[in-house]
């Protein structure tokens, strides 16, 4: 790869992990508000919190490529995510806290920076060529964004009973996801999905590989996340951090196989007692059937 591709790689990869933060900011702050389903919110004078528009768009895509999109705020355009956290209203009722490093001077300044990384992102993905300027502006841009979020998140998390690492997405290769609202949580905080909702069933020889995401807020050196499972010992798996591949094999066989996600930080007490977040993922593994010959 040349450094001008190299370059132009690195760029779009800012970008991307960019549109990622803010989604997931804008998904928590109207989830834990307006529920799952706030891109249909309308309050009781008609006004809705999103513009017609943005979630009709969204929708289509979420129809037309469902398994490209677990939700909904993954099927808006960047250029949407822009009009969303620099709408004035909205900027200042759920985003300002999340900007206000990076954009100390409010939303219009959030929207001149953003509208020019717009810019940038449609001449990568059409490959049309970027200035050193402007490649330089796709990596600080981005970056000082991606820390003011974080700044932000960790001033929330200030004012929480128990400031600790939670988990706040766990994934898996065959397309499950599972973000904060669906995550079922008990009387403890510790949290639980389960695949067979949907009537999925993973058999013998498959792989099972599973990504954890952590409250972003807390620095990954400042936590330890282990994998918990069933004959774990004499099972062949990779555990690597926050992911985790596994070899089903016939031992795992059996109707509720649950794989445990925990994260326990560096402190001496801990939000579960043992831990500060454990989540579960269970599925039902099915043995491999012999046709009769």
């Amino acid at each position: 790869m040349s450094n001008f591709e190299a370059i132009r790689s690195e760029c779009k990869l800012s970008i991307e992990n960019l549109e990622i933060w803010i989604r997931n900011v804008i998904d928590r702050e109207f989830t834990s508000i307006y529920g799952g389903l706030y891109f249909d919110y309308t309050d009781s004078q008609g006004k809705r919190l999103l513009k017609t528009e943005i979630v009709k768009d969204a929708k289509e895509r979420m129809q037309n490529t469902p398994e490209r999109y677990s939700r909904f705020v993954d099927a808006l355009l960047l250029d949407d995510i822009v009009k969303i956290i620099c709408n004035p209203n909205l900027y200042q009722l759920y985003f300002k806290q999340y900007f206000t490093t990076a954009y100390p001077n409010g939303n219009e300044e959030a929207r001149t920076f953003l509208n020019r990384l717009i810019a940038i992102r449609n001449k990568l993905y059409h490959a049309n060529p970027i200035s050193v300027h402007e490649s330089l502006q796709a990596l600080c841009y981005s970056n000082d964004v991606i820390n003011s979020i974080k700044h932000g998140y960790k001033e929330k998390n200030m004012d929480k009973k128990y400031n600790a690492p939670t988990i706040i997405k766990i994934s898996d290769s065959y397309g499950n996801q599972y973000a904060e609202p669906q995550i079922y949580r008990n009387s403890t905080g510790r949290g639980g999905c389960d695949t067979r909702k949907n009537d999925f069933k993973v058999s013998v020889g498959d792989k099972i590989i599973l990504e954890a995401e952590i409250d972003p807020s807390f620095v990954s050196d400042s936590y330890i996340i282990n994998w918990i499972f069933d004959k774990k010992e004499t099972s062949i798996y990779v555990e690597n951090n926050n992911k985790l591949e596994l070899l089903v094999e016939n031992k795992h066989v059996r109707t509720d196989f649950a794989i445990y996600c925990t994260v326990k930080s560096n402190k001496e007490w801990h939000r579960c007692g043992d831990v500060d977040d454990s989540v579960s993922i269970i599925y039902e593994i099915t043995p491999i059937i012999k046709k009769n010959s």
